[in-house]
């Protein structure tokens, strides 16, 4: 409990160190490459891109010129000499410009969540396919961190999307077309007045801008952290409540509950001093600019009119940058979550990583060959100098202690480990030559812990690449007696998280079903019957012989001496070597396998 506590906050310290002109270098970059992805005709956004574009220019015109009809009308109404009709246009303009937006802004957002949803489709495939095959050949994959990443990545997608690329540009063209109306039409001075309140206001900004990164990388890490801890808490329920320990795994999530609260809470302070702050540039800019224009009217140096096209650009320009520069807050956080979805994908561009050039896979029965295969972990060797062939179509039982490596060999032999030396040849081909993505197709391996959705018995058993019927299905299991008591089978039962609904038997024999239709050069598996009977792990063997019989290569890791009796080949592996041979003449060479056989004390 202890180490699992310094790991968090191990992770909140870390994301406490930051480097502010990586940071700004690193938004450049993702915000460069959504816009590369955006303009791509692959992703079919282009037209939704244009229109978006078209509205958002449209709210430009809409907000700089409200104030200018403002002015107009005020104008009209005072002087009295604008005939009556001009007068009613300039109102009715007023209204519709000053309302208007609010209808553009509605359906502008409608092709933004198109673009969005477009760009988190894209990178969220790209990114499982890129991983996958990574977290199914390494040891300890963080799956639970990529699946934050990508839950993440649609929100953060439209804070950046919507909040700052549509924003930053339209904003800035509207504070200019602004500035660029007020100078034609009032004193120079007032332009310069706004000029040094929004100066402010964005330096205002600034200033927290590097506390809030730090503290919103903080509240980004403990949320993760209470994640992932309640949620291997409710995956292990089990375990939790049996060990009569969910008093202290509740304790665990209040405190990381609190660290969260308590980060989040430092965000929220950051927020509220920085909004001050900015909200007392604003009061002060606005009060100033309105005093020394309702001064000016008074002196006749300015016109009614001329006070209310202040106003209302006072007002125009400062709603959207008080959301802004919110949006600029939040964005830290979401620019870094993008960053790492679209590392996830593949090299820095985005592309999937290309692979080597590789011969076609080798077809039809498959013969083995380890040449000197080494591998260690650290400085502990499990396979030293590993040399056997393996007859096309042969049975082979892999045998060994626990720990001995027996695995470890089984997945260098599928090609999901590279050996450190030596190499692995099917049908005289190295496997390195051999394209990952087609090894599966040619060595297919089932790991011990077998991994079952939480869908239905049949999804499950007839899941690809199986050839399996639901009757073949069906017969297999009540001849394996998949229930006891020989009731009938509900192929549509679900079998919850993990296969929770069925005994580890259970699990191993819907599997072996599912594995029986498998047409594959080679099938090892890595004790999938380890938690059958004799009688039934005997059944299942005799049945997947027969299937296999003449076309498929059997490789069975068990710990069962029976079961290598009947072997073409037993592989015996003990200490790092491996001895090669039917049961009868290991049991007469080699010493160790008969120990392993209880034939010597």
């Amino acid at each position: 409990m202890e180490a699992r506590r310094k790991q968090m906050g191990d992770a909140c310290g870390a994301a406490d160190r930051g480097a502010p002109e990586s940071d700004r270098m690193m938004s450049f970059g993702v915000m460069r490459r959504l816009v590369a992805m955006i303009a791509k005709p692959s992703l079919c956004a282009r037209r939704d891109t244009a229109c978006a574009f078209g509205l958002e220019l449209t709210n430009v015109a809409l907000g700089a010129s409200a104030p200018v009809l403002l002015k107009l009308s005020v104008d009209a109404l005072t002087n009295g000499t604008a005939p009556f009709d001009r007068l009613i246009l300039f109102i009715c303009g007023f209204v519709i410009a000053w309302t208007g937006t609010n209808a553009t802004t509605a359906l502008k957002a409608v092709f933004t969540l198109r673009i969005i949803d477009k760009l988190a489709r894209r990178i969220v495939l790209d990114a499982t396919r890129s991983q996958l095959p990574a977290l199914a050949r390494r040891r300890g994959g963080d799956s639970a961190r990529l699946l934050g990443i990508m839950e993440r990545l649609t929100f953060s997608l439209q804070i950046v999307i919507d909040g700052l690329l549509w924003r930053a540009a339209p904003l800035a063209a509207q504070t200019f077309v602004s500035l660029a109306v007020v100078a034609a039409l009032v004193p120079p001075r007032y332009v310069g007045i706004m000029t040094i309140v929004l100066a402010a206001y964005f330096l205002a900004a600034r200033q927290g801008a590097a506390q809030f990164q730090e503290a919103a990388r903080n509240a980004n890490a403990t949320a993760a952290a209470q994640s992932q801890t309640v949620g291997d808490i409710l995956r292990n329920a089990r375990r939790v409540v049996f060990n009569g320990n969910l008093h202290a795994e509740l304790d665990l999530i209040g405190e990381q509950i609190a660290a969260r609260r308590s980060a989040n809470e430092r965000v929220s302070r950051l927020i509220a001093g920085t909004a001050s702050l900015q909200s007392a540039v604003l009061v002060a800019g606005m009060s100033i600019l309105l005093v020394l224009g309702a001064s000016d009217v008074s002196a006749g140096r300015l016109t009614i009119g001329d006070f209310a096209l202040l106003q209302a650009y006072a007002f125009r320009l400062a709603s959207p940058l008080g959301s802004f520069a919110y949006i600029i807050r939040q964005a830290g956080v979401s620019l870094v979550n993008i960053a790492e979805a679209l590392d996830l994908r593949g090299d820095k561009d985005g592309k999937p990583s290309p692979s080597p050039p590789c011969p076609t896979s080798p077809a039809g029965r498959a013969e083995i060959e380890l040449d000197s295969v080494s591998f260690r972990y650290g400085d502990d060797w499990v396979l030293r100098g590993a040399s056997a062939r393996i007859a096309p179509g042969a049975f082979v039982v892999l045998v060994g202690p626990n720990g001995s490596g027996k695995s470890t060999l089984a997945q260098i032999m599928a090609g999901l480990v590279e050996p450190l030396e030596g190499a692995v040849s099917i049908n005289g081909l190295p496997m390195h030559e051999i394209d990952p993505d087609a090894r599966c197709r040619l060595v297919l391996y089932t790991p011990q812990a077998i991994g079952l959705f939480n869908r239905t018995l049949s999804e499950n058993a007839l899941y690809p690449p199986t050839l399996t019927s639901e009757a073949e299905l069906t017969r297999l299991l009540a001849e394996w007696r998949f229930y006891e008591s020989g009731r009938p089978i509900d192929l549509e039962l679900p079998i919850g998280e993990h296969g929770a609904r069925l005994s580890g038997g259970q699990m191993q024999k819907l599997e072996l079903a599912r594995l029986a239709g498998i047409r594959a050069p080679i099938v090892i598996l890595d004790e999938t019957t380890s938690a059958l009977d004799q009688a039934s792990e005997e059944r299942a063997v005799r049945t997947m012989r027969q299937q296999f019989r003449g076309c498929t290569t059997l490789i069975l890791i068990t710990h069962r001496i029976a079961t290598a009796r009947e072997a073409d080949l037993v592989l015996f592996l003990e200490n790092g070597r491996l001895e090669a041979g039917a049961h009868e003449s290991l049991t007469g060479e080699c010493p160790a396998y008969r120990r392993f056989c209880g034939m010597e004390s």
